[in-house]
């Protein structure tokens, strides 16, 4: 045979081949599309892709202590038809079977055992590939790791078909505190709070997984090497001081339910740096207060005399005014045009002085000056408003903030005088209490306007990916020799004896501030005996560090301003105070007299034997004296003895007790302790009396 042939003869060999292997192949298309076509597709269909949810970033407080994370847990899945793979499985599931029923009996305490079991081997024999056995009950990480040395399930999921898929939930370790202000976010990224304005950076990138549908609508994850990872949220560390957080909740909650009234809000601002150290906002809802709207943020409103402040800066500022001058508010009433302007309560001052008239906030003082300096030229007024930083809004981090409303001089259907004066003692104008707050702490801080922040850094893996610094929005709201005036006018207040604020004047530090009582403006029509009333201002007033904002809509019994909403920025400046021991010198106790030592809380039979053998007077207070006590001083140098009576799942009060018996009660209910400073314990963090899971950390304030 020559080559010619035997070439020829291979290329029919390998044509003849790959004709056979083209028919073959065409065959098993055909077979495929359209014999066995509806189980394939059937196959297809049953599979799909679904994100992975990328686990969220969490939430800070300005010492590193969590507001709010993401616990892993677990949903329960089981595969029973890998017992039909061969004998040997067979027998694993057969052997394990009555034991796992009861175990998974006692675990979720739904079915009995015999449930289970009866559960468990009709799957099998029916070859269903999937099934959850936790339904409405979520795993953690230490019920996975038990579940794993369970009967069948200790073979894993290729030999015992245990499967744990991994779920999200959202935790808050301080339960409501700061609740609305952290806020939340659902499946549809509707949300309020933190949660929701840092929604894109917390909720991270999700990925994506196989899933194949099984019989009865259930879908079990195929991890076949295809899928995504997802990338994990940042994390936001916020201003929030969760100690200050806690005193403005705690004093607001105390003072809603005093006044009997409808909601309440604080803001706490460090001065200097414009950080929220505390945003509280409390609702009534079916009989309790609750955090369900962040008024503070969210609602402007008419603010009443602390308006006056903007009102005598302008006319400070402008040269018309001097705290000397003496203003003439006859009996109280005045009218501007047809309207009627009076004093709260009835009350008639005569001749005045501007510093007085602030003090005791009096309506006619300040809308007769403004009226008489701006009526002609009510444009430059509203001027000095913008120049304040008052007439837009702050663009605060978190969404929601209102626009602030200013009536004009352009709106001739409503413009006039009595406009002019109304809006002089906070009418015809409405911002909102953050919007005030940063008025005030402008002047606090020398004139210098911030921008109020909550967030300072977003982090991913401790790197800093954006931070956020004090914003400037005005370097200079108005003269110092202006600031120096109103300041003085904003102590008077309080130091003066017949000043609105009076009632809250501190022996140990000075506070500047001004009440204000807006009468309600609802669906229409003035509310009667409904009134807004709030206090601002900033602490010490020498050399301010804070400043605040506390609001009480509606308190009942005719409360005003200085009767509501001022003793609770009272009580949440004191207990800032005693805390801060960088604010002060810590004072020595004025219980203790003459030379009886001072004494700490602690236990009964060891106080009362110590002193004893001191031989100081103390007797008990209470007729049934509890394990625990604080000291009391009388005349005489006597001490008694009151309760600290502590009750299961609460928080115990630790105020006053040294640092070893302070930590050896917290720890015997269950909380981890971290301590600041030296002494006994001048304050505690999350207060006295609230529930708190245990493993939860208290922050013990020492002097």
């Amino acid at each position: 045979m020559n080559i010619k042939k035997t070439i020829l003869m291979r290329v029919r060999t390998v044509f003849l081949v790959g004709a056979i292997f083209a028919v073959a192949i065409g065959y098993r298309i055909f077979h495929i599309q359209y014999v066995d076509g509806s189980e394939w597709r059937a196959k297809y269909n049953s599979f799909s892709k679904k994100e992975i949810k990328a686990t969220r970033g969490n939430i800070y407080a300005d010492d590193g202590s969590l507001l709010a994370t993401s616990l892993p847990l677990y949903r329960l899945g089981f595969d029973p038809s890998v017992a039909n793979k061969e004998e040997k499985l067979m027998k694993i599931f057969r052997k394990g079977v009555d034991s796992l029923s009861i175990l998974l009996s006692q675990k979720f305490k739904s079915y009995p055992p015999s449930y289970y079991k009866n559960l468990l081997i009709d799957a099998q024999q029916d070859h269903k590939q999937f099934l959850y056995l936790s339904r409405g009950y979520s795993l953690n990480y230490r019920d996975q790791q038990e579940m794993m040395k369970w009967p069948i399930f200790r073979e894993g999921k290729n030999k015992g078909g245990v499967i744990f898929e991994k779920i999200y939930r959202r935790f808050h370790p301080f339960k409501e505190l700061a609740f609305r202000t952290v806020g939340f976010i659902n499946e549809d990224n509707f949300g309020a709070g933190l949660e929701s304005s840092f929604n894109q950076m917390l909720s991270g990138v999700n990925g994506q997984a196989t899933y194949q549908r099984l019989a009865g609508g259930i879908s079990r994850p195929i991890f076949d090497g295809t899928e995504i990872r997802p990338v994990d949220g940042y994390d936001v560390y916020s201003t929030l001081n969760v100690n200050i957080q806690d005193v403005a909740e705690a004093s607001l909650l105390k003072s809603l339910i005093q006044s009997n009234a409808k909601f309440g809000c604080v803001i706490v601002m460090e001065v200097a740096t414009g950080e929220i150290k505390a945003l509280a906002n409390l609702g009534l809802e079916e009989g309790k207060y609750v955090e369900k709207y962040n008024y503070a943020v969210g609602m402007k409103h008419y603010p009443g005399s602390t308006f006056k402040l903007a009102s005598y800066m302008a006319m400070i500022e402008d040269g018309k005014v001097r705290l000397s001058d003496t203003v003439a508010t006859g009996n109280g009433k005045w009218k501007v045009g047809k309207q009627p302007i009076t004093e709260a309560k009835g009350h008639a001052y005569g001749n005045i002085s501007v510093k007085d008239a602030f003090a005791k906030s009096s309506n006619v003082a300040v809308s007769k000056l403004l009226v008489k300096h701006f009526k002609s030229r009510p444009e430059k007024f509203l001027q000095y408003i913008t120049n304040f930083g008052l007439a837009e809004p702050l663009n605060f981090q978190i969404r929601g903030e209102e626009r602030p409303f200013f009536r004009s001089p352009s709106d001739k259907r409503h413009w006039n005088d009595a406009a002019l004066a109304k809006m002089s003692f906070g009418y015809e104008a409405e911002i909102t209490p953050l919007q005030t707050l940063a008025f005030y702490n402008a002047v606090a801080n020398g004139g210098k306007m911030i921008q109020p922040i909550i967030v300072k850094e977003v982090r991913s893996n401790d790197k800093v990916a954006k931070s956020f610094t004090p914003k400037v929005i005005r370097e200079k709201i108005c003269s110092d020799e202006t600031l120096v005036a109103v300041k003085e006018m904003l102590e008077a207040v309080v130091q003066h004896p017949k000043g609105t604020g009076h009632k809250i004047k501190s022996d140990l530090f000075r506070i500047a501030g001004k009440t204000g009582t807006a009468h309600k403006f609802e669906n229409g029509h003035w509310v009667a005996n409904a009134y807004y009333t709030s206090f601002a201002g900033f602490f010490p007033a020498d050399k301010p560090k804070y400043s605040a904002i506390v609001i009480i809509d509606s308190p009942q019994f005719g409360m005003m301003a200085g009767e509501a909403a001022a003793p609770v920025f009272k009580d949440i400046a004191d207990k800032i105070y005693a805390g801060d021991v960088e604010m002060h010198q810590m004072l020595a106790t004025k219980e203790a007299a003459d030379d009886v030592p001072v004494i700490a809380g602690g236990k009964y039979e060891e106080l009362h034997d110590i002193c004893n053998k001191l031989k100081i007077s103390n007797y008990d207070r209470d007729t049934a004296i509890a394990e625990w006590v604080f000291p009391g001083m009388k005349a005489n140098r006597a001490v008694y003895w009151k309760s600290n009576k502590m009750e299961l799942n609460t928080v115990p009060d630790v105020h006053g007790l040294c640092l070893r018996d302070a930590v050896y009660l917290l720890e015997n209910f269950g909380y981890r302790v971290r301590t600041v400073g030296r002494g006994k314990v001048i304050s505690q963090s999350p207060q006295a009396k609230r529930s708190l899971d245990k493993g939860s950390t208290i922050i013990v304030t020492l002097g």
